[in-house]
């Protein structure tokens, strides 16, 4: 698409080559080099950071401090919708890299993070320090290229998806909003992760449906029988239904010999 085509252009701009290399790199060959250099560099450059589980290492909108590598323990990357609800976007083992945008002048962050083991520990790499390990290689300058514009198109294509989704989502389509879920080739985790989001709001969706429908339906019963009461009370305050109750009440009499 355009977008990624601009954003390959920014990159080789940004790092002032062409990343010509000899053998091509796919995105989770790309991804693997990066973060591979990246946590070689944190090692002679990097500043330990250790959390207890639960602890946040960042929240969305936090000044972005440089990017970290992932040595021990596990993270959760996340976000909170309008109404405080938390969507989990991924979890982080061991040798992941978080952050990377602020290599781009990405001023603050994009999402929260947190740590779900205790002893977690983590490398962090300042902004121009991880620049530095990126420069001195072309091989990681091409992984970084190659890495951040896949990510570009494949959120390119899942916005698309997530428009065609929420359109289903809205006409009550959910067979087909799960076979597209379910269609998901991607092999960006944040994508995999943003899809499986998508398919816990969909589960919540359907059974939010689910009570206001059960609602509904005793909603209905309830009116039915305090319709039925009204009118039940109706005829028996009725003039004519009580004259004809008290012709029977006569005629038993008589029959009766009273």
């Amino acid at each position: 698409t355009a977008e990624c085509a601009g954003l390959t252009v920014a990159l080789v701009e940004f790092f002032g080559c062409r990343p010509a290399m000899p053998v091509e790199m796919n995105f989770e060959q790309a991804r693997l080099a990066l973060q591979e250099c990246l946590r070689q560099g944190a090692g002679d450059l990097g500043s330990p950071v250790r959390l207890r589980s639960g602890e946040v290492l960042f929240d969305a909108s936090d000044p972005s401090d440089g990017l970290y590598v992932l040595e021990r323990g596990a993270l959760r990357i996340y976000i909170r919708n309008s109404a405080g609800d938390e969507i989990e976007l991924a979890t982080l083992q061991p040798g992941a890299v978080l952050g990377e945008m602020s290599l781009f002048g990405e001023s603050t962050r994009s999402a929260s993070c947190c740590a779900i083991t205790d002893d977690t520990l983590l490398l962090l790499i300042g902004r121009e320090e991880a620049l530095r390990v990126v420069d001195a290689s072309p091989l990681v300058r091409h992984a970084l290229v190659v890495t951040l514009s896949e990510r570009a198109r494949n959120m390119v294509h899942f916005i698309h998806d997530f428009s065609h989704l929420t359109a289903l989502v809205a006409n009550g389509d959910y067979r087909e909003v799960q076979v597209l879920i379910n269609s998901s080739g991607s092999q960006d985790p944040a994508v995999r992760s943003a899809r499986d989001a998508f398919k816990t709001m969909l589960d919540r969706v359907r059974q939010r449906e689910a009570e206001l429908q059960s609602k509904i339906a005793t909603l209905s019963l309830e009116i039915d029988h305090q319709r039925a009461a009204i009118e039940v009370e109706s005829i028996l305050g009725d003039s004519t239904f009580l004259n004809l109750q008290q012709n029977s009440a006569d005629l038993r009499r008589r029959l009766r010999g009273d």
